[in-house]
């Protein structure tokens, strides 16, 4: 998904309710504005709010904060992995 530069909200990430904590704490320590959609229906009844019911929990920013934010997410990603 590709976001414009404006405050419209933009899904970043979409996994289990825990996950999705995680990573809106990563991104609000590096100052993005980040609130998750679905958290309390994709813990009790995720099939509910997706298919098959996985990535209830959806991690939204700011569309101006799109890039950072999956950059962010990336990094994080990256961390553990063993370096080539």
């Amino acid at each position: 998904m590709k976001a414009d530069n404006n405050d419209n909200p933009v899904e970043v990430f979409a996994g289990t309710p825990i996950d999705a904590g995680m990573i809106q704490s990563l991104l609000e320590q590096e100052g993005i504005e980040a609130f998750i959609e679905n958290e309390l229906m994709g813990s009790i009844a995720p099939w509910y709010v997706t298919p098959g019911g996985s990535g209830a929990a959806k991690v939204v920013v700011a569309g101006q904060d799109y890039e950072k934010a999956l950059q962010i997410i990336g990094d994080y990603g990256q961390m553990g992995s063993p370096e080539s």
